[in-house]
């Protein structure tokens, strides 16, 4: 039975304190739909080029982006499919936030992070072979548990992550992220697995119930100190206590840069615009597929391509949709300038 030990600290009670404060202003500015949908955007993002980018891939946030509308970028094409792949993984995670995480569902996550990566019979299953955790000089720095037992271990975390007592989200998110990594039950892929996996259970728990936060960038601006933070828990012969409140540090520094970026956002703003059920459909499909083109509008609204274009052109000149290319050529995108 899994059993974490880690203790309620000051630091955590504050971090978490902030947290809710933060949360309640962005909550009290009731914001405008069409910013919702764009910090999402900007928070898929930030989320997919920072998880990948821990492990090494060489993509800039702006390529990651282009990827993301649509676009070709000049890059390894490996880069590319890991942080198509993650892109993927989120948006499915967005689609079904309510979803129990349970074995069934990780392993669908895991095969969706390593399509076209990992061969048919590593992908979306568990690990055959031991595998170790290598540092930059090629040491081995932590030997996870054989194959042989990962599937106890990952059962007692998932029925420890699923029981019905109360455990706060920032806790349960940040130890299930932590024993993940920790089982490490997959050949490859387990840290995007397991970052993917721990916002899963904010979503499951409401927390960040906009998904605009994008705790990923606040790991990968000091890789060296996020590995250094798991390590210590290992150290500290599995003590959760100091893992956690760096977890927390880094959700409220995430959702202090959120706020202010909303409130940036919010003064851009010039004049009102009312965005009609089917815009809200038109800019939920650019969230979910970061760029379409009128056709594919038409197929997935079930209109012409004249009621696409009513509906589109305010969203342009409200610089909530951008458009590129010209005539059969142009896709649509959200707008993050």
């Amino acid at each position: 039975m899994f059993k974490p030990d880690y203790r309620i600290t000051e630091h955590f009670l504050h971090y978490a304190e902030e947290i809710s404060a933060v949360s309640a202003k962005i909550a009290a500015k009731n914001i405008n739909f069409s910013l919702v949908a764009r910090l999402q955007a900007e928070a898929l993002e930030h989320n997919a080029h920072s998880s990948t980018s821990i492990e090494g891939n060489s993509l800039s946030l702006t390529q990651a982006s282009d990827l993301n509308r649509g676009k070709d970028v000049p890059a390894d094409s490996k880069n590319k499919k890991e942080v198509a792949n993650y892109f993927h993984a989120l948006r499915w995670i967005i689609k079904n936030p309510a979803r129990v995480l349970d074995k069934s569902n990780l392993l669908k996550l895991h095969k969706l992070i390593v399509d076209g990566l990992l061969s048919r019979e590593k992908a979306g299953r568990l690990k055959i072979k031991q595998n170790f955790i290598i540092d930059a000089k090629k040491i081995v720095v932590y030997t996870p548990p054989p194959p042989e037992d990962c599937p106890r271990l990952l059962k007692e975390l998932l029925d420890w992550a699923n029981q019905p007592n109360k455990i706060h989200p920032i806790i349960l998110s940040a130890i299930f992220h932590h024993q993940l990594v920790t089982i490490h039950p997959f050949s490859d892929g387990n840290g995007r697995v397991a970052r993917a996996a721990a916002q899963w259970l904010l979503y499951q728990k409401n927390f960040d119930q906009y998904h605009i936060i994008a705790l990923d960038d606040f790991y990968a601006q000091d890789r060296d100190k996020y590995y250094a933070k798991i390590q210590q828990v290992r150290d500290l012969d599995y003590d959760f206590t100091y893992w956690i409140d760096y977890v927390a540090q880094g959700l409220l520094e995430t959702i202090e840069k959120v706020y202010l970026r909303l409130s940036n956002l919010a003064h851009g703003v010039t004049g009102k615009i009312t965005i009609t059920p089917k815009q809200e459909k038109l800019i939920d499909l650019l969230g979910e597929n970061g760029s379409l083109g009128s056709k594919e509008l038409c197929r997935l609204l079930k209109i012409n391509r004249a009621r696409v274009n009513q509906l589109i052109t305010p969203l342009v000149k409200a610089k909530i949709i951008r458009k590129d290319g010209v005539a059969r050529a142009t896709r649509y995108s959200l707008n993050r300038d």
